[in-house]
């Protein structure tokens, strides 16, 4: 009896035990997590690429050939001509006339083989007085000298000073073999001016074309320029 009596009481503790609530299993606990990913980007870059010519185009100028007379001992100037040469001329130099005559003896050679009847009105003319204007002629039996330039340059008489030779220009002709020219003496380069000096001059024969024909001696030491009246 005793036996039975422990039986019961442990079927009831044992079914107390079966029929009480089960604790509740705390859920697990969550750590946030920081997940990394790595991203990567293609970044495309664009060159603008700057094209620079192998050279830059210049402006090609073509010089204008300029005559020049034949070079003396007294100026060193290489003669300068783009269509041909030609024989060097003979210096002519002569002796001074008195002022305002046109008497001077010119050389024998001083047309150079090309040109006659070389003439001047004056040996002297100025800037400021009478007179001013010296008119220059010489003919020529070449029918191929159809333009006659006349050169000329400056001599201080009062220093070894000599210019470069300067082509005032064409001479005008009469379509007969005649050229003339009146060289006032304001035509005289400014920075060329002195208050006494020689003028030079040359004259230098072209074809239609421009080709140097031939060129007369140079007259030098014949003509007086001057600023005020002598």
């Amino acid at each position: 009896m005793k036996h039975l009596l422990v039986f019961a009481l442990a079927f009831v503790l044992a079914g107390c035990g079966a029929i009480a609530p089960l604790s509740p299993t705390p859920p697990p606990t969550t750590t946030p997590k920081t997940v990394l990913q790595t991203v990567v980007v293609t970044v495309l870059v664009t060159q603008i690429v700057t094209e620079t010519p192998s050279s830059t185009p210049t402006a090609t100028l073509t010089p204008i050939p300029t005559l020049t007379p034949e070079s003396t001992a007294l100026t060193g100037t290489a003669p300068t001509t783009a269509a041909t040469s030609t024989t060097p001329a003979a210096s002519a130099v002569a002796s001074a006339s008195p002022v305002g005559s046109a008497t001077a003896t010119l050389p024998a050679d001083a047309g150079g083989g090309l040109f006659t009847n070389l003439t001047r009105s004056s040996d002297h003319f100025a800037l400021r007085c009478q007179p001013d204007t010296i008119t220059f002629g010489i003919s020529t039996t070449n029918p191929d000298v159809t333009v006659v330039d006349l050169f000329y340059r400056m001599e201080d008489q009062s220093s070894s000073a000599i210019s470069g030779w300067i082509d005032i220009g064409h001479m005008t002709p009469d379509q007969s073999g005649n050229f003339t020219m009146n060289f006032a003496s304001s035509m005289v380069d400014p920075d060329l001016r002195s208050h006494k000096a020689w003028l030079d001059y040359q004259f230098v024969g072209l074809s239609k074309v421009g080709v140097v024909l031939g060129r007369s001696a140079k007259i030098v030491k014949q003509i007086t320029f001057t600023l005020d009246c002598p």
